[in-house]
């Protein structure tokens, strides 16, 4: 197999993981006692997404970061936009619904950046909701391991010289270290004081658990390898320049996290070992 083949493969099975995840969140918002609510998630619920995730689920695939991310996401970009932030940049954006679903004002510019092909079939599974987009959404389909996605992004509109909440959520587990650094990198270019990042990534202690080896094959069998994070996220953000914190999981439970109702214990199992965090450029 050729390298172009190889990354085209991983990049096919990334994409399907991103609807694997809407289940994930369908299935949250339908509890009586639902920690992140996503009335939109139904939609992008396929009968061959709800089948893919029965399987990652069946593997011991992870629901607690999924959902738990999520909520942290939402009270940041809440509370960004509270605080005048006017633009939004999504990576590897999947099947996130943020943009229909937490009534943005309209003076929003809410960029999604992903794979070629992701966000044309988000955007059609989400065409009965199409009324709820109350912010300026503009799509743009982009490889992020390619260097041309900040000069597409500046051409579409986005403004360095304003903050910018940036939104990473899912991806770190699917690109080598080089590759993420390089994406911090760009991203750090693109911002002016202010400035949001949202990130996520397994902790190092996940591949480490036996209760996860199951899942890390299923992942590995797919060509979607799940990479771990750093074991100092805040420490990595801050060598880029971002105020961070960093939580994992477990940390979350236990409260740690002042501004983020607790999650419940059923979302951080002791075997689901992640970080959420949110950096500040100052």
């Amino acid at each position: 197999m050729t390298e172009t083949d190889r990354r085209g493969d991983m990049a096919q099975a990334v994409k399907e993981t991103s609807f694997i995840t809407a289940v994930i969140r369908a299935m949250e918002n339908n509890r009586p006692d639902r920690y992140l609510r996503d009335p939109h998630a139904a939609l992008l619920s396929t009968a061959r997404s709800r089948h893919m995730a029965r399987d990652a689920l069946e593997a011991g695939g992870t629901i607690g970061s999924v959902i738990v991310r999520g909520r942290f996401g939402d009270l940041t970009l809440e509370q960004a936009v509270a605080d005048g932030i006017t633009q939004v940049v999504c990576l590897a954006a999947g099947s996130d619904t943020r943009a229909w679903r937490l009534g943005l004002p309209s003076g929003t510019r809410y960029f999604e950046i992903d794979l070629p092909g992701q966000l044309e079939a988000k955007e059609e599974l989400l065409a009965p909701v199409e009324d709820r987009l109350t912010c300026r959404r503009t799509a743009l389909s982009e490889d992020l391991r390619e260097a041309s996605w900040p000069q597409r992004l500046e051409e579409a509109g986005h403004a360095s010289d304003r903050p910018t909440v940036w939104i990473v959520e899912g991806l770190m587990p699917y690109l080598g270290a080089e590759d993420f650094t390089r994406i911090l990198t760009r991203i750090g270019m693109l911002s002016s004081p202010g400035s949001v990042l949202l990130v996520d990534a397994p902790h190092p202690a996940y591949a480490d658990d036996p209760a996860n080896e199951r899942f890390l094959a299923f992942m590995e069998s797919r060509g979607s390898a799940f990479r771990p994070g750093p074991d100092d996220f805040a420490g990595l953000l801050g060598r880029h320049g971002w105020r961070a914190e960093a939580y994992t999981l477990s940390e979350l439970a236990a409260g740690a996290c002042a501004w983020l109702p607790t999650p419940p214990a059923r979302l951080c199992p002791p075997h689901d070992h992640h970080w959420v965090v949110r950096g500040r450029l100052d």
